[in-house]
């Protein structure tokens, strides 16, 4: 759980940035369906299923090693 709080942690961040900043300078909002705020919302998206995928990636291979060691005894 803690390594999901750390590594969802910037992209939850980003998304309350982007939020702020379009809350003050209406630069970011959404409803412009192909504006700069979709934009910018669909980078941070991608970056997290990047992130997310690369983790769940690296843990299966890290599992697959493990089950195929001998175990020491």
């Amino acid at each position: 759980m803690k390594a999901f709080a750390i590594t969802s942690m910037p992209f939850v961040l980003a998304e309350v940035g982007t939020g702020i900043a379009s809350y003050i300078t209406g630069q970011l909002s959404i409803p412009p369906v192909l504006g700069l705020g979709t934009a910018v919302d669909m980078g941070i998206l991608v970056a997290g299923l990047v992130v997310m995928l690369a983790r769940a990636l690296k843990r299966g291979e890290m599992e697959a090693e493990a089950a195929n060691e001998p175990e020491n005894r």
